[in-house]
């Protein structure tokens, strides 16, 4: 099985790495997507993300990091994906993500698998982290050491 997990990781939490921790242990390969949004002004630069998230990453075997150029169906063909993979934290995460799964397997032909957050990191999100960060508060129990030493050292 080779999994996309898909997302804008702006930043990278612990809740993402422990989705990704948690689908490398019944995946063969797993691919993390960075997407971008247009409507959005980015916190860190997409190729930082992808940089940071290999570090983030290093310790998995079967992991990949790539940036996504367009809708997650497309890029799950295109990349060989034979599974969508999206971490939620809430009732307000699957109503959101249900709809996006019903057209991934409708339009796409792909089906995407939820991972529930652990209780101790559901309240993490990245807006969150940006908050915090915003505020100069301490972030480093939300984000992997690489993420946290980053967003650290170039806070303005």
């Amino acid at each position: 099985m080779i999994a996309l997990f898909p997302g804008s990781f702006d930043p990278f939490t612990n809740g993402h790495l422990d989705v990704a921790e948690r689908v490398c242990a019944i995946a063969e390969r797993l691919i993390i997507g960075v997407g971008t949004n247009p409507a959005k002004r980015g916190l860190i630069d997409p190729d930082r993300r992808v940089a940071l998230i290999e570090e983030a990453t290093a310790h998995l075997t079967g992991v990949e990091v790539v940036l996504l150029q367009g809708a997650t169906m497309d890029e799950a063909a295109r990349l060989g994906a034979t599974l969508i993979v999206k971490g939620v934290r809430s009732s307000i995460d699957l109503d959101y993500e249900a709809p996006q799964a019903v057209f991934n397997d409708e339009v796409g032909g792909i089906d995407t698998w939820w991972i529930p957050t652990r209780p101790a990191l559901a309240h993490v999100s990245s807006s969150a982290i940006r908050e915090l960060l915003g505020l100069k508060k301490d972030i480093s129990r939300y984000v992997p050491p690489a993420v946290e030493r980053y967003l650290t050292d170039n806070r303005s």
